[in-house]
């Protein structure tokens, strides 16, 4: 079947969008964050046909959280919360119902002014979560560890940068790795009590901004970053420090990436430059065996073997955010239009 692309107007800049996961049923409902909207909000939404007959869903609001500043970033602590960070340096812990998504969502926790110059909110620029624990960063150049279960800030590096922080993964329960404006990457072990970071190293050689981290679902050794140039960067930590592969991808920066949670060769990026792609990443990890023959990522030179595909008609505007679930993908742009693609091969 031919892939199926249809978008609806949704009246706000979307900045993250995220499927709601169901057990054994393709996933119906989801959550927007908005930006540059005088008052933004977080919504639960579901796809409905107005008529049985009709083939085509429609997204309709279930609920709206208003909350103060821009959405920066949603990620699931588990299945039915959310962490959100807000440009007014908060981050809130929010419940959506699992058996009535049309009930507004709850307040669990709210952390103010996490991110700040003493009594001045800075933005909460990105955050990460990982078995109920939550990792934020700030234009502050603070990164902030938080229990998503208790509530709590369990572990606070101060200055860990000396600019804006832009992007922040976890690799492991214990260690996290961020990066910069400036495009400096640094790995943080939050068990260390000296603040220093494990190991440090540069994006690529011109001074770009670091938009997003992620690793790989089934190796997790292996790191991709975005650039705000556009470029992808691939490196594997257990070998060196800085990226053995540097794709030049989409004209204009890189707003979000992820694996498929169903296929790790398939790879959806979307970009400021209005794109959203989806690469094989097969060839990049069969061209060499390392020396205790563990799978190394291919080399710089090699990268004719890329395979990538546009799944929609560039846009005018940024794509701000992408997720994907079996063979559906939704994107939210600054257009103020939801996207879904159904019918998509993985």
């Amino acid at each position: 079947m031919p892939l199926d692309v249809q978008g609806t107007f949704v009246s706000q800049k979307i900045n993250k969008i995220r499927w709601i996961a169901e057990d054994y049923v393709e996933s119906k409902c989801f959550f927007t964050g908005s930006w540059d909207d005088e008052v933004n909000s977080v919504k639960v939404w579901s796809f409905e046909s107005p008529h049985e007959e009709d083939e085509v869903d429609y997204p309709r609001a279930l609920s709206e959280y208003p909350v103060e500043g821009d959405v920066t970033e949603i990620k699931f602590i588990d299945k039915n919360k959310i962490a959100v960070s807000l440009s007014n340096g908060d981050v809130k812990v929010l419940e959506v119902s699992v058996y009535d998504r049309q009930s507004p969502l709850r307040e669990v926790f709210h952390f103010k002014k996490l991110h700040n110059y003493g009594e001045e909110p800075c933005s909460c620029t990105s955050l990460d979560t990982l078995e109920g624990d939550i990792a934020t960063i700030g234009e502050d150049g603070n990164v902030n560890v938080l229990s998503g279960r208790r509530g709590e800030v369990m572990h606070s590096i101060k200055g860990a940068d000396s600019c804006s922080l832009h992007s922040i993964c976890f690799i492991k329960h214990n260690e996290v790795i961020t990066g910069n404006i400036r495009g400096h990457m640094k790995i943080w072990d939050l068990k260390a009590t000296n603040n220093k970071p494990a190991a440090s190293f540069l994006l690529a050689g011109d001074e770009l901004a670091a938009t997003c981290i992620i690793h790989h679902p089934t190796q997790p050794h292996i790191i991709l970053a975005g650039s705000e140039s556009g470029s992808l960067a691939v490196w594997d930590l257990r070998m060196n420090s800085f990226p053995t592969s540097l794709v030049n991808a989409h004209s204009a920066g890189v707003s979000e990436m992820q694996f498929h949670p169903e296929n790790p060769h398939k790879l959806l990026t979307c970009s400021a430059s209005g794109e959203l792609w989806d690469w094989n990443m097969e060839a990049m990890t069969k061209s060499s065996k390392g020396p205790d023959n563990q799978v190394t990522w291919m080399p710089l030179e090699d990268k004719k073997a890329m395979m990538v595909n546009s799944l929609i008609p560039a846009l005018h505007k940024p794509i701000n955010s992408l997720h994907c679930d079996k063979g559906r993908i939704l994107c939210g742009a600054d257009n103020e239009a939801v996207y879904l693609i159904k019918n998509f091969k993985y």
